[in-house]
């Protein structure tokens, strides 16, 4: 492998919610860079599906497979069925997540407990699931899409139940760490503000403000832009690949500047 290429000829990466947004551009270069690709999703068929023929349209290998990881026995199905399709996985990237804003006075407590479902206790399930077998083969990669509002709190009351189950995944993602040492790594993306278009479908391009700095809620964003799908799916490949098998239970921030922890 030549410095600077992410190899991952022979792994099979499974991607939670990888059908559509972020997701999708996950899928499609993991799939580039070799990797068998899982595509999971809820309701995006239609998006997923057209996912797997661009894969497969490329020489990749590709499946589709259909469940709401906020329930767990879907999500526990969700491991055999991948296996049944590649053999195993390699690489689990959580990407599926949900969150409406609430204010906290007015958050009922089913709305608490399906989004920390998705976007937590989906991880710990599939975690119980592949933990054992990639220990067992000493290769393993969780990648985490969590959020800088679970770090930072911006955004208010508003979004206090998604910045929590988001900070929740995080803490798992480490804990998955130490129980995974020294073979199976995990480690956390918090995104900036994303664009969710693929390359494809921009109308226009994403382009750097120089005449006026770029902000989010009054914080400048240095890069001069906004994230694009691609920004984050790179980070990801990385973090699953054997480049990054000495960096584990990190939190990286892919916000242009926005946030310096």
């Amino acid at each position: 492998m030549q410095a600077g290429q992410i190899d991952l000829s022979g792994r099979v990466a499974l991607i939670t919610g990888g059908g559509r947004g972020i997701g999708a551009t996950i899928s499609l270069v993991l799939a580039q860079a070799g990797a068998d690709v899982v595509i999971n999703y809820n309701t995006s068929e239609q998006e997923s599906k057209r996912i797997k023929g661009k894969i497969e349209a490329a020489g990749g290998r590709a499946a589709v497979i259909a469940a709401d990881v906020g329930d767990t026995a879907q999500c526990a199905a969700l491991v055999h069925q991948a296996e049944e399709v590649f053999g195993l996985v390699d690489i689990l990237v959580s990407n599926a997540g949900i969150g409406q804003p609430h204010k906290i006075v007015d958050t009922p407590d089913e709305e608490w407990e399906r989004v920390m479902n998705v976007n937590a206790r989906a991880t710990l399930v599939l975690a119980r699931q592949l933990l054992p077998g990639m220990m067992e083969r000493q290769f393993g990669r969780f990648v985490s899409i969590s959020s800088n509002i679970a770090v930072y709190g911006r955004g208010g009351g508003a979004f206090a139940t998604y910045g929590a189950a988001k900070a929740a995944l995080i803490a798992l993602t480490k804990g998955i760490a130490h129980e995974g040492a020294p073979y199976v790594t995990a480690n956390s993306i918090c995104p900036g503000p994303t664009s969710r278009e693929l390359a494809e479908d921009r109308t226009t391009p994403i382009q750097i403000q120089q005449d006026q700095p770029m902000n989010w809620l009054g914080i400048p964003i240095l890069i001069g832009r906004k994230g694009t799908p691609e920004d984050i799916a790179h980070a990801v490949s990385f973090f699953a690949s054997e480049a990054a098998q000495y960096v584990t239970g990190q939190t990286l921030h892919v916000s242009g500047g926005l946030f310096m922890p």
